[in-house]
């Protein structure tokens, strides 16, 4: 039996997918969910579960901060993203987060299921059709790197470490929507619009580490 503990922010998406799965014929039981991972650390403690499979996309923190989180408490667990994200910069910091896996969410049950059963077995996989982001790294050296204040380099560090908006705002001891002003300043110098975006240009440009 694969214990499953399952984190997104779309419940119906999350309902759908348990909905797939029989844990007589499949052998796959879904053992707990959150949809947010700041509220599933704790549970996923005491769930007992083998794998995770997590979004990338996540409000306040994103999919890459959450599997770190995930692999500092609970090393052993295997996190599977499943997920509709295609920009390579951000799935290249997904597999390097600690994944052992990276599935489109418009994959069948079979492919879900297989790649599950894998994972246990200590393999890293990389779903059918999900772009290849090995070489995304090697175009950062031509990029622009563009020029931060020096606010601007503290917020996007914090940001970095998994803080959400507020939490900088408090460590930095200014307002949200001073934040907020920063953070749409470093959106248009990175051309990007979310933030799990702009953390992976930032890492790609070798901005942050």
């Amino acid at each position: 039996m694969i214990y499953v503990f399952m984190i997104d922010d779309h419940p119906m998406f999350i309902d759908g997918v348990k909905s797939a799965f029989d844990p007589e014929a499949d052998r796959v039981e879904f053992v707990g969910e959150a949809n947010l991972c700041m509220k599933a650390i704790e549970p996923l403690k005491e769930s007992g579960a083998d794998v995770v499979l997590l979004d990338l996309n996540m409000p306040e923190l994103n999919g890459v901060e959450c599997c770190k989180r995930i692999k500092k408490v609970l090393p052993d667990i295997k996190v599977v993203f499943l997920t509709g994200e295609t920009d390579t910069a951000l799935l290249f910091d997904a597999w390097m987060s600690g994944a052992s896996a990276i599935v489109l969410k418009y994959c069948g049950k079979k492919e879900l299921l297989q790649t599950m059963r894998r994972v246990i077995e200590g393999e890293r996989i990389i779903g059918q059709n999900v772009p290849f982001f090995f070489d995304q790294i090697e175009g950062a050296k031509d990029d622009k790197v563009p020029t931060l204040t020096l606010r601007e380099e503290e917020v996007l560090k914090l940001l970095a470490t998994g803080l959400s908006r507020s939490e900088v705002a408090d460590e930095l001891h200014i307002t949200s929507a001073a934040v907020n002003f920063h953070c749409k300043n470093l959106f248009k110098k990175f051309n990007k619009n979310r933030i799990h975006s702009l953390l992976a240009e930032a890492r790609k440009l070798k901005v942050i580490s």
